[in-house]
C-alpha cells in the first residue's frame, strides 16, 4: 500500500526562513538540524551539466562522497527496468487531479513500500551502487525510506540539504583534516532521458563541507549547482548535507526519478522503525536485502501481510 507525501509548494525559496534548533523550554540552540534552507536559494544563473565520472573502483568512488558529496552511476537501469518503474509509479497514489497544484505544478510524491512489494527489492542494492554505499555508511546500513516523484512544468526547488547533522564554522568544515561522517544519503534513479528543460537535480560540488544549510545561498564558495544529466537508467547517490536542488522544469513533459533513502544503522534504529516483510518479500529477498530492510524478521503468524483474508467463496 502506497502512502502520499504531502508536500507544499516551493517557488521562491526552499523553506520559509527558519531559526536554529531552539529548545522551547530552556531557550538555547540545541544543535540539532532544524531547516533543509532558509530564504531564497533559487540559482537563476546559467547551468553547466555535471561532470559524469566512472570511479576506477569502489574505493574512489566513496572517497569522492568525501571530496565532491555524491558519486554519478551511468545506465545503472536498463530501459526495460526504467518502462517498468514508470508504469508502477503511474498506478501507485490516486488519480493525477489530486497532484495539480494551481499557480505551480504536477508534484506526485508517493512513499515506496520496500518491505511490501518484492518487484521493488533489486533496486535497493544494486551492484556499482551498494557497494558504495556499505562503504560510506558501514555494511550494517539501513534503507529508512524512498519516494517515487514525478513532476511537471512550473517546478523548481531551491538549494537545501537533507539533513545537516552537525554544524561547523566555515574555516572549520573548510580544514582538510576534518573528515565528516556520512550519516545518511539517498540514491536517485532517473527515468528520463535528462535535458535542461526537465528540470534536472541540481548539485554543488563539495557544499557538504559549507558546514551549515543553505540561508540565501544559490551557490557556495564561488561554485555554482550544476545540472545532473543522464539518459534514463542514470543513477545519483549523494551524502544528506551536499547542498542541492531542481532546475526549472519548463518543458511539458513529466519528470519520473525514484529515491532510496539509506542511513548509517544508528539512524535505522528509529528512522523509521524496522517492520516486518511481506511474506513474498521475505521469501524472496537475499540476505543483504533483509538486513537493508531491517532485519531477518519473516512476518509473525496471522500478521495480515502473510495471511491475506480469504476471498468470500
Amino acid at each position: 500500500m502506497s502512502t502520499v507525501i504531502e508536500q507544499a509548494p516551493v517557488i521562491a525559496s526552499t523553506t520559509a526562513s527558519t531559526p536554529p534548533a531552539v529548545a522551547a523550554d530552556h531557550g538555547f540552540d540545541n544543535g540539532h538540524f532544524a531547516a533543509k534552507g532558509s530564504g531564497d536559494n533559487i540559482y537563476r544563473g546559467p547551468l553547466e551539466p555535471l561532470a559524469i565520472t566512472r570511479h576506477a573502483s569502489i574505493r574512489a568512488a566513496a572517497e569522492a562522497m568525501y571530496t565532491d558529496g555524491y558519486v554519478t552511476v551511468p545506465e545503472a537501469l536498463d530501459r526495460a527496468e526504467v518502462a517498468e518503474l514508470r508504469a508502477l509509479m503511474d498506478s501507485m497514489g490516486g488519480p493525477d487531479e489530486q497532484y495539480e497544484h494551481k499557480n505551480w505544478c504536477f508534484n506526485k510524491h508517493v512513499s515506496t513500500d520496500f518491505h511490501g512489494d518484492a518487484r521493488l527489492l533489486k533496486y535497493i542494492d544494486r551492484t556499482g551502487l551498494i557497494e558504495v554505499v556499505e562503504a560510506v555508511l558501514g555494511p550494517a546500513c539501513r534503507i529508512i525510506g524512498g519516494s517515487m516523484w514525478v513532476t511537471g512544468k512550473g517546478r523548481a526547488m531551491g538549494m537545501h540539504v537533507d539533513a545537516q547533522p552537525v554544524k561547523l564554522p566555515a574555516d572549520i568544515a573548510a580544514d582538510p583534516r576534518v573528515r565528516m561522517p556520512i550519516f545518511s544519503g539517498t540514491v536517485h534513479f532517473y527515468l528520463d532521458d535528462l535535458c535542461q528543460e526537465l528540470g534536472p537535480t541540481l548539485v554543488i560540488p563539495g557544499s557538504h563541507r559549507a558546514g551549515h544549510a543553505p540561508h540565501n545561498e544559490p551557490t557556495w564558495n564561488g561554485v555554482a549547482p550544476r545540472m545532473v544529466m543522464f539518459g534514463a537508467g542514470g543513477a545519483c547517490f549523494f551524502r544528506h548535507d551536499l547542498w542541492h536542488g531542481a532546475a526549472m522544469n519548463s518543458s511539458d513533459r513529466r519528470r519520473y526519478m525514484m529515491q532510496v533513502h539509506y542511513s548509517h544503522p544508528t539512524l535505522g534504529i528509529w528512522n523509521p522503525p524496522a517492520k516486518s516483510m511481506d511474506a513474498a518479500v521475505f521469501a524472496a529477498a537475499t540476505p543483504r536485502q533483509r538486513r537493508l530492510l531491517g532485519g531477518g524478521q519473516a512476518p509473525a503468524a496471522g500478521d495480515p501481510k502473510q495471511d491475506p483474508p480469504k476471498r468470500a467463496a
